[in-house]
């Protein structure tokens, strides 16, 4: 939740407090007299808000900027979405720095900043972010981000470049905090923790157990760096005498020496066998490789992953690593590789760093089956009722250089002049389906396999620019849209749409959740009842016990007794609807979502507007129209 006064112009209220409220895939906005501004769909659970406030070639402008649990930063701008920042865990945290920058914390421990949409910098902690604030403390104008944490610990850090410049440690987990005027003092950090302490910090004073610009982290940087600088002029001398010597002084010296043009190589292929990628990192020349380090966003567990082979082992040249994106996103892949000298010195532990770095393409997990469809696959192909079909102002030939740049493929996609495009591809991850969803809520625990059509994914593209996409995966379908519609530069798309089994999906949901709530204002009804009867029988078994009629007290006791348990059992049956019913409107939220993705600009929006109009009439035909066509 998020309250903000806008003094300049938001969505065309001027002087207006708002209050931002994240929900189950879903944010609105209320005025101070609780009428609704505005009402949009996010992808997952919101868990974080913040608002930026600048001025730019536009004007004055107001982003919101959302952090939802599906690990994504969502920046909107007057209803619509503007970026989408892909992060390593759930956001956390969001608090707004001045102009354009915004921190942000994951629930791994990781905090940075951001500057729009690039990333200034980011560290990892092995506590977890518990709070966040942005004050300028030395006063050079700019907001620094101040974090507290679980073990205590506060710290205050350049937005620039993540240096800290203050230090507080108590004794407890940190619970809020808050900068203001206290009891006449200016600029006081208020500290709260899990305790119920509260202390107060100045912010511009060195004292107590407050270090600005510690002076030992300041020595440590500068022996590291001081040590850095002479293990590489240690290097530049060593290079300098080797190319000097001959290959029998060289051994006589006593120095590891591997060939001057060693480098690594890369390779990416779909597995054949597996649902995978398969990176292979090899030597050009054969050197034999002790040990490589990959790192990675989104792919790896704490974003790193080695290969270390046993010691004593016959060391090769090339490594097969294994790879298993959970989401469709571009990725770049840091590989550093020790290489083994082929003349070794005294120094066993002695090894050469070679580093690549390889890009991830963000379809990767999608297996090519066919260029031609026509031939191949026709039956399952047939059996693919779900479509999306719209139109660019594009040749073929670029769609196919959009393929060879966001799939992997053993030779690159070519199309002929005044034809039609069309591949088939075989999905490797699981779908996200819906059904399975619906299945838990009913506590039936089969979900539903999916078929081999199921899996497949079918694009074509004629020469008159008309694409249409054959997937009955949702959200891949609403991906790959919102990836062409970026490559071709399109602002403003719109589509049309078929989806038979989500709408029969839909349909049950909305029935669903429309059944939990009449069932929640029943159990609401009935527990208000038995309250009622419980404030009586507690009045009757006070008279009785005053009056000594035992027996009548020991009858009383006993219905108190069962009406507590009834309205125990009540409390539990509404709290099993109730997740329940969010589950169903998480979906709801979701399906729109992605069906809004479908579409690009202010088809977009209009899609999330209808849809949530449709909803609140119970309007289904409409709403099925809506997702059809993009219209009302």
């Amino acid at each position: 939740m998020l309250y903000k006064h806008f003094d300049g112009q938001y969505r065309q209220h001027k002087n207006t407090d708002i209050i931002f409220i994240g929900g189950y895939c879903s944010l609105i906005a209320l005025n101070s007299s609780g009428a609704e501004l505005f009402w949009t769909v996010t992808g997952d659970v919101i868990s974080a808000i913040t608002c930026l406030s600048y001025e730019n070639n536009e004007g004055y402008v107001n982003d919101i900027v959302v952090g939802s649990e599906d690990c994504t930063v969502r920046i909107f701008r007057n209803e619509s979405i503007v970026q989408e920042l892909s992060e390593t865990d759930v956001v956390t945290r969001l608090v707004s720095l001045g102009e354009e920058y915004f921190g942000y914390g994951l629930r791994n421990g990781t905090i940075g900043v951001y500057n729009k949409v690039n990333r200034i910098w980011r560290i990892k902690s092995k506590n977890k972010p518990i709070c966040f604030i942005g004050h300028d403390i030395n006063q050079d104008g700019c907001e620094e981000l101040i974090c507290g944490w679980d073990n205590g610990k506060i710290d205050a850090r350049l937005r620039s470049n993540g240096v800290v410049i203050l230090k507080i440690q108590l004794d407890a987990c940190v619970a809020g905090m808050a900068v203001g005027d206290y009891y006449g003092f200016c600029n006081i950090l208020l500290i709260c923790t899990v305790e119920g302490d509260i202390q107060c910090f100045s912010l511009h004073k060195s004292k107590n157990n407050v270090t600005l610009e510690s002076s030992e982290d300041a020595l440590r940087h500068l022996i590291t760096k001081r040590q850095n600088l002479l293990l590489e002029i240690q290097s530049i001398n060593e290079n300098k005498c080797l190319s000097e010597l001959s290959k029998t002084e060289i051994q006589r010296s006593n120095v590891s020496v591997i060939k001057a043009n060693t480098e690594l190589q890369t390779k990416l292929e779909v597995s054949p066998n597996k649902p995978c990628v398969n990176l292979t990192i090899q030597t050009n020349n054969n050197t034999p490789l002790r040990c490589v380090v990959l790192f990675a966003e989104g792919i790896f567990n704490e974003e790193s992953y080695v290969v270390h082979p046993p010691e004593n082992n016959s060391y090769t040249s090339s490594f097969l690593v294994e790879l298993k994106p959970t989401r469709d996103m571009t990725t770049d892949l840091f590989i550093r590789a020790y290489a083994m000298p082929l003349i070794r010195s005294s120094d066993r532990n002695s090894y050469y760093l070679l580093s690549c770095t390889q890009l991830l393409p963000q379809f990767c997990l999608y297996r090519l089956l066919s260029q031609n469809s026509k031939l191949d696959y026709q039956t399952d192909l047939n059996s693919l009722q779900s479509t999306v079909f719209f139109v660019v102002h594009e040749r073929p030939q670029r769609l196919a250089i959009w393929l060879n740049q966001n799939f992997i493929l053993e030779t690159n996609i070519t199309v002929d002049e005044n034809s039609t495009l069309s591949v088939v591809f075989e999905e490797l991850r699981p779908a996200r389906m819906y059904i399975p969803t619906i299945n838990q809520t009913l506590n039936n625990s089969d979900i539903k396999q999916q078929n081999s059509s199921e899996r497949l994914l079918h694009i074509i593209m004629t020469s008159k620019g008309e694409i249409t996409i054959k997937t009955d995966n949702l959200e891949l379908a609403a991906n790959l849209l919102q990836s062409i519609s970026r490559y071709f530069n399109i602002t403003e798309l719109s589509s049309i749409c078929n989806f038979p089994k989500l709408f029969n999906t839909l349909e049950e949901l909305i029935e669903m959740s429309n059944s939990y709530s009449s069932t929640q204002q029943q159990a609401l009804v009935e527990m208000t009842s038995k309250s009622e009867t419980i404030k009586e029988l507690i009045v009757k078994a006070e008279d009785y016990r005053l009056n000594g009629n035992w027996k009548s007290l020991k009858k009383t006791i006993q219905l108190l007794s069962a009406a507590n348990h009834d309205i125990l059992s009540n409390y539990y049956s509404r709290m099993t609807d109730y997740e329940a019913s969010n589950n169903c409107l998480k979906c709801i939220n979701q399906i729109i979502e992605h069906v809004s993705s479908l579409r690009v600009g202010k088809y977009k929006t209009n899609v999330i507007n209808m849809c949530r109009n449709a909803l609140k009439e119970n309007n289904i035909g409409a709403l099925k129209k809506i997702i059809r066509t993009g219209s009302n």
